[in-house]
């Protein structure tokens, strides 16, 4: 049985990133306990058919281009009423070895895991509630690469920073940096190439980076979602930094 959080109704929540893996699984529970839901991401088919299983509102964006994220994130806003959480979950991993990572994939990460974030959380500043919360994936292997990710890994470091900058000239915001494990069922390794995936994956194995299961789904975007409702119910309380690793158990 899978323990979710108790209750969200009438939060206001935006999601980025939930087309698929984790964002839309943050989303669709949010929706299932009472949220008021508002979702973005490329993929217009996958997030209206979301945004009407949950009665939510749907929107096309794309975490690269500053100025649809601040035109989107204030639709969101309006059609919500303001914003009480901002989840943002939009995340690209190029698989490729470092000598290999040319400046437009370097650009192309940064942009969306780095950049993007800091610019969701931009544009939701002047429609947050006095008690919104801002909770933004990360990386749990920051500081610690894998091989093959050096792009993934730079621009997760990098977020880590800007996060602490906003905190330090932001002290009153709720900003909760979670640092996510290996998570079955997401798509993170939609488009890569097979041959390469199979030397990183024998690489992994052989540092001991790769787990021997990992965290399901639906657990993680519960975690989150809980997360999410204990900052907001206890607002002199911020959950800074949290780093979620899959439990192992035995078989």
């Amino acid at each position: 049985m899978v323990a979710q959080p108790s209750d969200a109704t009438g939060l206001r929540l935006l999601v980025v990133g939930a087309s698929s893996g984790i964002g839309h699984a943050v989303a669709e529970s949010a929706g299932k306990l009472g949220a008021r839901v508002a979702v973005a991401a490329r993929r217009m088919d996958l997030l209206t058919k979301l945004a009407d299983s949950i009665g939510g509102s749907a929107f096309e964006l794309d975490v690269e281009d500053g100025a649809a994220i601040t035109r989107v994130v204030a639709q969101a806003a309006e059609a919500l009423g303001g914003l009480d959480a901002v989840v943002f979950t939009s995340t690209v991993v190029p698989f490729a070895h470092i000598e290999d990572t040319d400046v437009t994939t370097w650009v192309h990460a940064f942009s969306v895991n780095a950049l993007g974030a800091n610019n969701v959380l931009r544009a939701a500043l002047p429609h947050l509630s006095e008690n919104g919360v801002v909770l933004i994936a990360s990386s749990h292997d920051v500081g610690r690469p894998r091989a093959g990710v050096s792009a993934y890994s730079a621009s997760k470091a990098a977020l880590d920073e800007i996060l602490h900058s906003w905190r330090s000239e932001h002290p009153e915001l709720s900003i909760v940096r979670v640092g996510i494990g290996p998570t079955a069922d997401t798509e993170i390794l939609r488009g890569a190439d097979r041959d390469l995936l199979a030397l990183l994956f024998k690489s992994w194995v052989e540092r001991g980076q790769l787990p021997a299961q990992m965290s399901a789904l639906q657990d993680v975007a519960n975690t989150l979602l809980s997360l999410v409702l204990t900052a907001y119910a206890n607002p002199s309380v911020v959950p800074e930094a949290v780093q979620l690793f899959p439990r192992i158990r035995n078989r």
